[in-house]
């Protein structure tokens, strides 16, 4: 079933629009672009709850999912579900990438903390072309394997590592179709099939099945990071790099903060790939087998009776490969590297500069007394003892 019309896609009033990825398929913009637009989209009639950028941390609840450095929180879900239930008049937009990895029990669960009203798009984009990004999403949590290698695990059949089985089962596209037809009803799904040959299909279906006019969506600032681009080869081997020297060191928020929104946000954010720089593409052995996987995909996305936005051949079409082997690099452009530091650097700075706040809204004497019975002098500290001083004055104001 095929649906192209704003009118043949717009959902009812008050509908819960549930976006559960599937991930590299343009869900970090369109979180952005609606969390920078929550207010105009308020007065368009349509919700984004809460106040952060994506529903990460409540579906995550939701879900009874720990993840990581985060224990499920369930009273940021309960708070979430309370704005939605509250609301009146508004068609609403939640969800996250993470609800694809629901197994039918856990699907059920979200459907039903949603409720009847709930309406499931799944997006999806060729699988050859996802794969390369799926794997530099893994280098952004802080792991260092090979493409090569990471990709021998992922196209396998038989896994027995729950992670890399999880990353596998997670872009299996024609399963996660089928498994939320069979919850939600297939009359209550649509799948988007983006592609860089329709660069406004995305935000076109949302605003369609919203109620939005045409281009509201895109008028959102985004840059690389918010965006989350694609990192080319040689950006790519500096983060590995970086996560090998680095990750045994740091604990996940440590890494989250530094590295993630330091480092890779002042890469992708502040420059882009050079002609020269290299696009990573699959191996041929790789292609041939992805291939295989997208066919059967869409085979199962067509026979499953949900809605279709775009075109399923889309998934199956082919794709430039790199050749017999998975593509190296042994270089990194210098102002990649550059930009990687100075954004570790600018993170520590605003942390510290929060901790100087904080520690200055006490008197001169109960600062100092408190520093030098607890921590190094500011000018000496480093990050790490900074970020303790911050805590415990937290600690202490909220007693």
């Amino acid at each position: 079933m095929t649906a192209t019309s704003a009118d043949g896609l717009l959902l009812p009033e008050r509908a819960r629009l549930l976006h559960i990825g599937l991930m590299k398929t343009g869900t970090t913009s369109l979180q952005n672009a609606a969390s920078a637009l929550r207010p105009e989209l308020a007065a368009r009639g349509v919700l984004y709850p809460g106040t952060a950028v994506n529903h990460r941390i409540a579906m995550a609840a939701l879900m009874e999912r720990s993840l990581p450095g985060v224990e499920p929180r369930p009273k940021v879900w309960k708070r979430l579900h309370s704005e939605i239930e509250a609301d009146t008049s508004r068609r609403v937009l939640v969800g996250h990438e993470f609800v694809s990895e629901a197994d039918d029990a856990t699907a059920q669960q979200v459907y039903e903390g949603l409720g009847d009203r709930t309406h499931v798009v799944i997006t999806l984009r060729n699988y050859s072309e996802v794969l390369p990004s799926a794997w530099q999403q893994t280098l952004k949590s802080g792991r260092n394997m090979s493409f090569g290698h990471w990709l021998k695990q992922v196209l396998s059949d038989d896994l027995e590592h729950r992670r890399l089985r999880l990353e596998r089962d997670r872009l299996d596209q024609g399963a996660v179709t089928e498994r939320w037809a069979r919850v939600v009803g297939p009359e209550n799904v649509t799948v988007v099939v983006v592609d860089k040959s329709t660069p406004t299909l995305l935000f076109d279906a949302f605003e369609d099945m919203l109620g939005l006019d045409r281009g509201v969506l895109a008028g959102a600032d985004l840059d690389g990071f918010a965006s989350n681009r694609s990192m080319s080869l040689e950006e790519a081997e500096l983060l590995r790099a970086v996560n090998a020297e680095v990750r045994s060191t740091l604990s996940f928020q440590e890494y989250r903060y530094w590295i993630r929104t330091g480092a890779i946000a002042a890469v992708l954010g502040g420059r882009k790939p050079a002609e020269d720089e290299t696009k990573l593409l699959l191996p041929a052995w790789a292609a041939d087998r992805a291939a295989e996987r997208s066919e059967r995909f869409a085979a199962q996305i067509e026979g499953s009776g949900v809605r279709v936005v775009g075109d399923l051949a889309l998934l199956e079409r082919d794709v430039p490969d790199a050749g017999r082997r998975a593509p190296r690099s042994s270089t990194v452009p210098v102002e990649a590297a550059a930009k990687a530091v100075v954004g570790a650097i600018s993170r520590g700075k605003l942390q510290r500069d929060k901790a100087q706040e904080l520690l200055a809204e006490k008197s001169a004497d109960s600062a100092a007394d408190t520093l030098d019975a607890t921590a190094p002098r500011l000018d000496q500290a480093s990050g790490r003892e900074l970020a303790a001083a911050l805590v415990r004055r937290v600690r202490e104001r909220i007693r």
